[in-house]
């Protein structure tokens, strides 16, 4: 069985919020699937009157109502300022977010438009080239300046990096953990947090994008799942992809190298700066950017790599390797470097 299209389960608590939503957008549930399962729940399915549309489960215990609110007006502000981004649609009852009770506490439900394109596999696909680098670096941009106007209701603002669910560290600190990797970390995340936030190269940012978060359809790039997007560095939005598919061993592609990363770099700039300025000083904070990456996947997938390795496809090398080079990297104090002489 496919884990990405897995069968919608009637006993789970996100089933039973989905039911709870049939009528406010007007779903065809026999049309429903799951098509990921990880922090979020996200469910494919149809309105009534054929639109495809997402909808996407989050747990209150990990996502606050206003914070998710918050996500959803930033939405439609960059939609507003010409940026190719996941479109919310209101309820029947005219709300962005429905938020319904469970046996197991709050969950908040909200529907997008289902984009026509799709994900793209970088260790197979020959779109994963210098155009979409180019052109994803443009929409990065883009989303970057227009981010620059919004100023978000106090109620329904986003957190600091460190303050979303992803940047804590657990406490107590489970056996699992090393103890001297999680001293190493929070030395290194202490220092970025009482760095100046300077205008400019500070503010709202996506904070997970990698090929996983945006869609491709006859050249265009539409940049979803905004959900953990924060108050960060910029260059967090370049750290994340040279991460994930040019260091992170379980999902790196072939014969990478700080080289072929540096390449990725200098075409994701090129574009970003046809929209929005970046400079040198910033640039050079991507490895550590990349390090900050290391250190949210670590607490995030190693109380459960069995979960991550299905949700990530089964890549040959697993999850639990890659966890171990986590390790073995902040045990040695080596840090990642990208070539930047390209730049």
């Amino acid at each position: 069985m496919n884990p990405y299209h897995l069968p919608v389960d009637d006993t789970s608590p996100y089933y039973a919020a989905l039911a709870q939503c049939v009528d406010h957008w007007g779903l065809v549930p026999e049309k429903t699937e799951l098509i990921r399962d990880g922090v979020n729940h996200v469910f494919a399915t149809e309105r009534q009157d054929g639109e495809p549309v997402i909808i996407r489960i989050s747990d209150g215990a990990v996502r606050g109502r206003d914070e998710v609110l918050g996500e959803l007006i930033w939405l439609e502000h960059l939609i507003r300022h010409g940026c190719t981004v996941t479109t919310p649609i209101p309820s029947r009852g005219g709300e962005l977010l429905e938020t319904v009770g469970v046996d197991e506490g709050a969950m908040h439900v909200c529907c997008f438009q289902r984009f026509g394109g799709r994900q793209l596999n970088p260790a197979t696909d020959v779109e994963w080239n210098d155009e979409l680098f180019l052109k994803l670096g443009r929409e990065i941009g883009r989303i970057h300046r227009a981010s620059d106007d919004l100023h978000l209701p106090g109620d329904h603002d986003r957190l600091r990096w460190y303050e979303i669910n992803l940047g804590q560290f657990p406490d107590p600190l489970p056996e699992i953990f090393n103890p001297q990797v999680v001293e190493a970390m929070r030395a290194f995340t202490d220092d970025w947090q009482g760095r100046p936030t300077t205008s400019g190269h500070y503010g709202l940012v996506h904070r997970d994008l990698h090929a996983g978060n945006f869609l491709v359809e006859e050249g265009r790039v539409e940049v979803i799942d905004f959900d953990l997007g924060c108050y960060g560095w910029r260059t967090m939005d370049l750290g994340v992809l040279l991460f994930v598919h040019y260091f992170y061993p379980s999902l790196q592609v072939s014969d990478t190298s700080p080289e072929l990363a540096g390449h990725v770099l200098a075409k994701l700039v090129e574009g970003y700066r046809e929209e929005y300025p970046i400079d040198h000083e910033q640039l050079e904070t991507v490895g550590d950017m990349i390090m900050l990456n290391t250190v949210s996947n670590y607490f995030l997938m190693l109380p459960n790599p069995e979960h991550w390795q299905i949700a990530m496809g089964n890549p040959r090398l697993p999850v639990s390797k890659s966890l171990e080079w986590i390790e073995q990297l902040w045990l040695s104090g080596e840090k990642l470097r990208v070539d930047l002489k390209q730049l």
